[in-house]
């Protein structure tokens, strides 16, 4: 199991690297397809493959998710000053898959838009400081609800964060509000691995999707974002790997 979860360790080292490397790289080339170049290139050279290409259907290595636009959304079109904007990817490495987020703004941000992306971030670290052993995934979801709807945002209620193995998306879910799903009772324990997720928006919740059958955004046209980091939950607590 040591070994194993060395290898996640490692795997979340280079692609928390790749992410910040893609922010400051998409800062001076909008054109979404080329940053999914530059993805595919970096993860190439940190001898990996993209994630997001092993789910079905899926061609690309990025969700590059542009203001309403909340996730999943294939890196094509451009960027235009003001884009709030979502960047998405992962890395299959060694039998390891990772998953990380985050989100900016294109040029200078908005007094409204920087808070908005700290109250986020803000989200992100408190629901991280709760993957402690024996902990419920509820402690997690109450945490990112009650920070995110103290600020006066609202949180995704169809989408969650989940599990890292050797495939992007296992058990357990991981939402980012509290019900009375009997899942949210499940116990953390030493050894998981977790992509924890904020995903949050100014507006209400409810989500449509594009025809292009991927892209989810807000029915109301409101900002959303997502901020993303891999945990593994130890005897003395989280561990980020993809800080």
């Amino acid at each position: 199991m040591s070994d194993y979860l060395n290898i996640f360790r490692e795997n979340g080292r280079r692609i928390a690297r790749i992410r910040a490397e893609l922010v400051t790289f998409a800062q001076t080339h909008p054109q979404l397809e080329t940053i999914e170049v530059e993805a595919c290139t970096l993860i190439k050279a940190a001898g990996g493959e993209p994630a997001f290409k092993r789910v079905p259907g899926y061609h690309w290595a990025t969700c590059i998710s542009l203001n309403a636009q909340i996730v999943h959304h294939p890196p094509v079109g451009r960027l235009k000053p003001g884009d709030l904007v979502t960047i998405d990817t992962g890395m299959y490495f060694q039998g390891t898959t990772s998953d990380c987020a985050t989100a900016f703004v294109f040029g200078p941000p908005t007094v409204a838009q920087t808070r908005f992306l700290q109250i986020g971030q803000k989200a992100l670290r408190k629901a991280i400081s709760q993957a402690q052993p024996d902990n419920q995934i509820r402690d997690l979801s109450e945490s990112i609800q009650k920070t995110v709807e103290k600020a006066g945002y609202t949180v995704c209620r169809t989408l969650t964060g989940h599990g890292l193995g050797a495939t992007l998306h296992e058990d357990p879910q991981i939402p980012c509000f509290i019900s009375t799903d009997p899942q949210l009772r499940l116990k953390l324990k030493v050894g998981m691995v977790l992509a924890i997720e904020v995903m949050y928006m100014m507006g209400d919740w409810p989500l449509v999707q594009a025809d292009d059958g991927w892209t989810l955004s807000t029915a109301d046209g409101s900002p959303s974002a997502v901020f993303e980091d891999d945990v593994i939950v130890t005897a003395n607590g989280p561990e980020v790997i993809t800080a």
